[in-house]
């Protein structure tokens, strides 16, 4: 509640580029953005990143993949976590 707060101030403030990928955290920094933005969505550009090789027991950074393949299954785990439809900047 208290990161979701401190999102919502800096939009207030006139922050409109929010930055996150799915290796912060890992996963639950898009999770939380978008949250935090969903009553912004209109307001704001959202842009986060793929190339990251995540094991997928722990979540840590193992080595970089960008085949393909991969970024579209990140493109759309990420659109989920972020709930929304379009990724401003991938």
């Amino acid at each position: 509640a208290e990161m979701i707060g401190l999102i919502h101030t800096a939009v207030e403030r006139g922050v409109t580029f929010f930055d996150t990928a799915e290796v912060y955290g890992p996963f639950t920094n898009e999770e939380l953005v978008g949250e935090a933005l969903a009553p912004f969505r209109g307001e704001v550009v959202i842009a986060t990143k793929f190339g990251f090789q995540l094991d997928p027991e722990t979540g840590k950074h193992v080595g970089l993949d960008s085949r393909p393949e991969h970024i579209k299954a990140v493109a759309d785990a990420s659109l989920q976590r972020l709930k929304i439809d379009v990724i401003d900047l991938f």
